[in-house]
């Protein structure tokens, strides 16, 4: 899995921003994997080569409350997700990279799940990059932009090559990649700001889908197996930056419009386990096993001369 620190929750913390209160709560950032759509856990198994390569991503957001309060509804997160252990083979799938909800940055989840749309999920494409600073999948191997060993794709703006958290720290090119503001922006507007042409404002603090995406894996060689990490760094999150905590910001009441209740991120993986299908694998070990049986067969079998 990638190198990164998980958050736990903070104490009770004042003046984060003007109005912003980081509470004594957490944000859980659940993602989870599904082979069709409809049943989703932290883990699946699969052969991409007996005809479906796709596995589908999403990410959920939950509060979790250690104080008593319960926001309306989730306000937003800045985040990168992450693919680890991929190689040139392994793709995700094209997504809406470029806008907002009312012009095609956000979608809607289809009753045909594994052929899309995928992106940020309305109402939670409020803010969008433009054409020039669309979201795409950058491909890390070698260590390229400080990245960890390994090989990665990572989805973030454009212009944002860096790995998270490093580069300048301040100033305007902390935006590449140090303060996690070039992540994609999963951003709800706050119920008295929702206009005629909007998605409806989305209620509720639990299991709340932000963001759904698919990769598309390489063929196995024989008898090869591997394993995907799904993950989302906090240093690829957004920053505060009076205290650097990675934090999302959710909505304390209807009359609360941008988001007053601030909350460090905790993350919960996935894995994508690439595998033989128990009968590819069973022929593998059989014809291991007679090529082995025959070698010692030809060991003991008695030589005849040549007559």
């Amino acid at each position: 899995m990638i190198p990164a620190v998980r958050s736990a929750s903070f104490a009770l913390v004042l003046g984060l921003a003007a109005g912003t209160t980081l509470a004594a709560s957490s944000t859980n950032l659940n993602l989870q994997v599904s082979l069709d759509g409809v049943s989703w856990s932290n883990q699946v198994s699969y052969n991409p080569n007996l005809g479906q390569r796709r596995v589908l991503v999403r990410a959920q957001v939950s509060w979790t409350s250690d104080d008593g309060i319960t926001p309306v509804g989730f306000a937003g997160l800045t985040w990168q997700p992450v693919v680890s252990n991929v190689r040139d083979t392994d793709v995700v799938a094209p997504f809406a990279n470029v806008g907002n909800n009312t012009n095609g940055g956000g979608i809607d989840i289809s009753s045909d799940p594994l052929n899309g749309p995928f992106g940020r999920v309305r109402p939670f494409a409020a803010t969008g990059p433009s054409g020039l600073q669309s979201y795409i999948v950058h491909r890390h191997v070698a260590n390229s932009g400080d990245a960890p060993s390994g090989s990665y794709l990572r989805i973030a703006r454009n212009d944002v090559t860096r790995w998270m958290g490093t580069g300048p720290t301040s100033g305007t090119a902390a935006v590449n990649n140090f303060n996690g503001a070039g992540g994609v922006a999963c951003v709800q507007k706050g119920f008295p700001q929702v206009g005629p042409t909007d998605p409806a404002f989305r209620f509720g603090a639990t299991d709340v889908l932000i963001f759904q995406f698919a990769i598309d894996a390489g063929l196995l060689d024989a008898g090869e197996e591997r394993t995907l990490g799904i993950d989302a760094p906090l240093d690829g999150m957004s920053r505060d930056s009076t205290t650097g905590i990675r934090r999302a910001t959710w909505f304390a009441s209807t009359t609360d419009s941008f988001g007053s209740l601030s909350a460090a991120v905790n993350v919960t993986g996935a894995t994508i386990n690439l595998i033989p299908s128990p009968a590819a694998l069973g022929l593998f070990t059989l014809g291991g096993l007679v090529m082995t049986a025959r070698r010692r067969h030809d060991r003991h079998r008695p030589c005849h001369p040549m007559s």
